[in-house]
């Protein structure tokens, strides 16, 4: 019998899996470089550059992405995923609909002003797909809705309106960063419902 029959000890890791390991953390390692480096330097930055971030060599980072449009794609659909998507998450479990409407925005423009060298790259390349829109833009819609619903929100707002909104609050940030609450108070202030005279 052998001397290792009942061994309890566990299997080896194969290669396969400590590859797979191994090209997650290149992949996260990329990602996370190349967000760094847009938002400091714009969509031009080189991928040479991004790889000597990350930490990988240059051939590393080719395999896994063709291009610079292909490497901000992948960026902005890791920030949506991080950041936009569990903002949207958490207010639809806030039960007032006016609160889970303004604080979405607010959280919006923050991340949007906080990261908008990423977004000018996005935006420059094309990386704003209907589908990655439409991941945002239909949560937002609900929101939305609820607070119509709830007669807290005028009733001709349409979920298109809500970037719209971010974005004229983010233009003002670009002037004095320190005073975007107060411009976007203004804007929500316009989007209550006011009773009828």
């Amino acid at each position: 019998m052998s001397a290792t029959s009942g061994s309890t000890a566990q299997p080896l890791l194969r290669p396969d899996r400590r590859l797979r390991a191994d090209a997650a953390r290149n992949h996260a390692a990329i990602l996370a470089a190349a967000r760094a480096a847009i938002e400091a330097g714009g969509a031009e930055v080189a991928l040479e550059e991004v790889a000597r971030r990350a930490g990988v060599a240059p051939s590393t980072l080719y395999r896994r992405f063709a291009g610079r449009d292909e490497l901000v794609a992948a960026v902005l659909e890791d920030y949506v995923a991080e950041s936009v998507e569990p903002l949207l998450a958490d207010a639809a479990e806030v039960e007032d609909p006016w609160a889970a409407l303004t604080g979405v925005l607010e959280g919006l423009v923050d991340g949007v002003t906080r990261h908008r060298g990423l977004l000018m790259a996005a935006k420059a390349t094309g990386a704003f797909t209907p589908e990655l829109t439409a991941r945002t833009l239909a949560p937002l819609g609900e929101l939305l809705a609820r607070a119509q619903a709830a007669g807290v929100v005028r009733a001709d707002l349409e979920p298109v309106d809500l970037p719209v909104i971010v974005h004229m609050a983010v233009v003002t940030a670009e002037h004095d960063s320190g005073r975007w609450p107060r411009y976007l108070n203004l804007l929500l202030d316009g989007m209550a419902r006011r009773p009828t005279p």
